[in-house]
């Protein structure tokens, strides 16, 4: 549902790339079909399969392959929707805390807050700030709502951050909601607030592209189970944002998607739009997804706030599938309390994604972080200056806030446990591979990946996912009994880890280098422990100014 290109591991799917530009680049090497294949073909094909073979036992296999293929061919006839799960539901490992389905959400204390003179710094107002407005009948749902389909109109091309406006929809929805407040009826902190949809979401009436060409005129006539809790929070979706084509990097098919912040540099993916739409002041919060980064790396890059929920916290029905066991769906916002908002309305179990669970969200604004116990990653000399600055500011607020972190070591990953990623992901566009479409998509490297999946065995994916249990093991029992983790920047390989492991991560921006490049540090929490961990980062983050700031638009062409 989601991966970030340039995190670490990217020369894994650089060497998938290759070999499936290899495969493609010699159709000769192997019989164009089963039928055709020789016990002489089966002596080639060992060497893949890292195994050595007799001359009967090739003659006895090669029975084998010929029924499967059968099998096979018989399977592939009938297309399965990506929306459709294997019956292997994946469950986090590791303290869970109690199953409980209540709610509870509560804002910090601020004094009263006046309506801006300029209603474009309306958008770069916080969710919590916005909603006191609405309440205190300072603005209304409908001004917002046309506040921000006008900046979507004309600063969204400038960003191509924008696959559609969902405008009709919206006003009436603005309508409705500003009757109720007259009334006095306010759904939740969401009420009359405009929010954005990463376009893996389906939305009635609007297409969902999936950011990728074979999918443009794609329409799905229900809404995604998020966007109806939005709703029903009264939260008004006004867009559907650009994502890398199926979910990888800000490469879509309209284009490349701009950092707001630096126009010549693409936003990072694959929540492209949504992270590039809050940062302009388009919305004031978007919902992204995340299976590899796809929420902390835009949010990085474009300097906002970004929140992947623990695995199974938030339903994925009606979004689309790039892996069963390891995507999520969470919400890009200016500050870690927006966040805590915006999860409140979206958490829950939901029948139709079995990876979800009861348990409850309760947040509520800390004083100090005493009695709290905080770890944080350890820096190398090998990660710089900046890096080792970042840390020091931010672990010297934790102590101004009445924490004592101590620095620990975690285990990063085993090479091959992200294997499960792209298969999972090759299955899920196995229809789109094998009927050649998925050549459609210029400049993705999907195709390729997709198509040296099909080289992995059943055996290669389940002695991954055995790895993953261990990985999730080894990581909870170095997590301890510490309540959070502070780290720098994206989280280096913990945000490859806590992708496996299912674990929560926050991204908090700070500002940027002498370089210019964006600085910022991660907060990972405990599995279902989101709401602590948004008060967590809510404490800290408001020892900075960084989320009132906003990028200079002016030269945009």
């Amino acid at each position: 549902m989601g991966i970030d290109p340039r995190i670490s591991r990217s020369d894994f799917f650089r060497s998938v790339a290759v070999l499936g530009a290899v495969v493609a680049a010699q159709p000769a090497a192997f019989p164009q079909t089963p039928e055709e294949w020789t016990e002489a073909d089966l002596a080639r094909a060992e060497r893949l399969a890292g195994i050595t073979l007799t001359e009967d036992q090739r003659k006895a296999l090669l029975r084998n392959i010929l029924t499967q293929a059968d099998t096979m061919k018989e399977l592939r006839a009938q297309p399965i929707p990506n929306h459709v799960a294997p019956m292997i539901p994946f469950r986090v490992w590791g303290r869970q805390g109690e199953a409980a389905s209540d709610t509870f959400v509560e804002v910090a204390p601020r004094g009263r807050i006046r309506r801006p003179e300029r209603e474009s710094d309306l958008m770069f107002l916080t969710v919590a700030d916005l909603g006191h407005l609405i309440r205190t009948r300072q603005v209304t749902s409908r001004l917002l709502t046309e506040i921000s389909l006008e900046r979507l109109r004309t600063l969204g091309p400038k960003l191509n951050c924008v696959i559609s406006l969902l405008e009709d929809r919206a006003l009436a929805l603005a309508d409705t909601l500003d009757e109720e407040t007259k009334r006095g009826r306010l759904r939740s902190h969401l009420h009359g607030i405009p929010v954005a949809l990463k376009d893996l979401y389906s939305a009635q009436g609007a297409p969902t592209t999936w950011g990728a060409a074979p999918y443009q005129n794609q329409y799905i006539d229900s809404d995604a189970e998020v966007v109806k809790k939005l709703e029903a929070a009264g939260a008004v979706p006004v867009a559907k944002t650009s994502v890398g084509a199926l979910a990888y990097g800000d490469l879509w098919f309209g284009g490349l998607t701009r950092n707001p912040w630096n126009p010549e540099q693409g936003s990072s993916g694959s929540s492209a739009g949504s992270a590039a739409a809050v940062a302009a002041g388009l919305v004031p919060f978007a919902m992204g997804t995340e299976t590899l980064g796809s929420i902390v790396s835009p949010s990085q890059r474009c300097r906002v706030t970004g929140f992947r929920p623990t695995f199974g916290f938030v339903s994925r029905a009606g979004a689309m599938t790039l892996s069963w066991t390891m995507d999520k769906c969470g919400p890009i916002c200016r500050t870690a309390e927006d966040a805590a908002l915006a999860m409140s309305a979206i958490v829950g179990l939901d029948p139709k994604d079995p990876a979800t669970v009861e348990r409850p969200f309760r947040y509520r604004p800390l004083r100090n972080l005493k009695n709290l116990k905080i770890a944080h990653v350890a820096t190398s000399p090998l990660e710089g200056t900046e890096t080792a600055s970042v840390m020091e500011t931010v672990l010297g607020w934790v102590r101004e806030l009445e924490g004592d972190p101590q620095a620990a070591i975690f285990t990063g990953p085993q090479a091959g446990i992200d294997d499960v990623l792209v298969i999972e992901a090759a299955a899920a566009f196995d229809d789109l591979t094998t009927s050649g479409r998925v050549d459609e998509m210029k400049g993705s490297l999907w195709p390729p990946i997709f198509r040296s999946a099909m080289f992995f065995t059943g055996v290669d994916y389940l002695q991954a996912m055995r790895k993953r249990t261990l990985l999730q093991q080894t990581f909870e029992s170095e997590f301890g009994d510490y309540d959070v983790i502070i780290a720098p920047d994206r989280a280096g390989e913990l945000l490859i880890t806590t992708n496996l492991t299912g674990h929560p991560q926050i991204y908090i921006p700070l500002g940027p280098d002498e370089q210019g490049r964006p600085q910022g540090f991660s907060i990972i929490g405990r599995l279902y422990e989101d709401a602590k961990l948004l008060a967590i980062a809510d404490l800290i983050q408001r020892k900075s100014d960084w989320y009132l700031r906003q990028p200079d638009l002016s030269g945009l062409a």
